[in-house]
């Protein structure tokens, strides 16, 4: 069995009040490694295979310290770069579902190929998750792996790995700090928690 725990980012002083931060790149604030030094913690009994983490500076700072107490290097990996959300970086999802309600409908039911308005096209983030997730899929079939990344970038992991619908992960729906937990053994893969909570929806299949 492998068991996949998706670890969202430490808190900056630009998303305390859950503030989309996209490819900004502050450093973690005293809540942010406050939050990493007790996720560390909780992992210091297990025996981690591998800690991988987005390329920015509030991914590698939490994962480092995830990686530490393991004496493991983190693995740095740009494919999880989170989502460049354009004129949306520094809102959140409950202001934009409020100010532009016409366009979180687009994106509600094109979450693959929506385009975020002077920023990134969703298509070329589902590439770049989907050859990640690919990698995990041919590298490791047992053990307990980290992955530190954002929670779109969480979701598209998610829906790769199970064929679920990346709309019924409702990538929009803040983890905040809470981790997602995967299991995968030899025929499927399966959500334990979906950022802290056990999933209880009937989800649809990409497959």
């Amino acid at each position: 069995m492998l068991i996949i725990y998706l670890v969202p980012s430490g808190e900056t002083d630009l998303s305390a009040n859950g503030e989309l931060l996209g490819i900004n790149n502050p450093t973690l604030n005293a809540n942010g490694l406050s939050y990493a030094e007790r996720i560390a913690k909780s992992f210091e009994s297990t025996i981690l295979e591998a800690v991988f983490s987005g390329p920015l500076k509030r991914e590698v700072v939490t994962a480092r310290r995830i990686a530490k107490p393991h004496e493991i290097p983190v693995r740095i990996e740009n494919k999880l770069r989170d989502v460049n959300y354009g004129i949306w970086s520094g809102s959140t999802w409950e202001r934009i579902e409020r100010d532009e309600p016409n366009r979180m409908r687009k994106l509600r039911r094109s979450p693959y190929r929506y385009k975020f308005l002077g920023g990134e096209k969703l298509k070329k983030v589902w590439k770049r998750v989907a050859l990640f997730a690919k990698y995990l899929h041919l590298n490791y079939g047992t053990g307990y792996l980290v992955i530190v990344a954002e929670d779109f970038i969480s979701a598209m992991i998610v829906s790769q790995l199970t064929g679920i619908a990346i709309a019924d992960l409702e990538p929009w729906a803040p983890s905040r700090g809470q981790l997602t937990v995967l299991e995968q053994d030899e025929r499927e893969c399966t959500i334990r928690s979906l950022r802290g909570k056990k999933p209880h929806t009937e989800f649809s299949s990409d497959r």
